[in-house]
């Protein structure tokens, strides 16, 4: 095993249950129902995530495969369930704070996406590599469709205001 992916794997779960913390938190503040549901289904899914890297981390401190744990299923129907839905007009305040949300949820993703893919570059064991790439790629998806969303809001919060900034 590579000695890298130990300290990887512990970075990558204190990072993950900020992740997560950061969703269970901001689900609280929302009132847009769409918003609050990919919030709640992010905590879930990062939930999901930190349990497997402890797993993994688990499974190299006993100088196991890292490849004989088991990834949990991710649902992407979800993501493109969500990105067919029409999003509700809600009060400009409250848009305003929801794209503020948003916006740092996407960076979240994005930033463990970039993680990811980065270590898996990195490491040399190639099972390491395989599970590194697994979770990049599943943060792509989150951070996809979050951009999405951030994108939706905002075409409504400029519509709602009567304006469309040159950017």
């Amino acid at each position: 095993m590579d000695k890298g992916v130990l300290g990887i794997l512990k970075f990558a779960l204190s990072r993950e249950i900020e992740g997560m913390n950061f969703y269970k938190e901001k689900v609280k503040s929302v009132k847009d129902p769409d918003v609050k549901e990919v919030l709640e289904q992010l905590s879930e899914m990062e939930t999901d995530h930190v349990r497997y890297i402890e797993k993994l981390i688990e499974n190299v401190e006993n100088g196991n495969d890292i490849s004989k744990v088991e990834a949990p299923k991710q649902d992407t129907s979800f993501f493109n369930d969500r990105e067919k839905k029409e999003l509700t007009s809600g009060k400009i305040d409250e848009i305003a704070s929801e794209l503020s949300i948003l916006r740092m949820a996407y960076l979240i993703e994005d930033d463990f996406m970039h993680f990811y893919a980065n270590s898996a570059e990195k490491v040399e064991d190639e099972n390491a590599k395989k599970v590194l790439t697994a979770l990049s790629s599943w943060e792509k998806e989150h951070r996809d469709m979050l951009y999405s969303m951030y994108e939706e809001r905002s075409k409504e919060y400029w519509d709602e205001m009567g304006f469309t900034p040159l950017f």
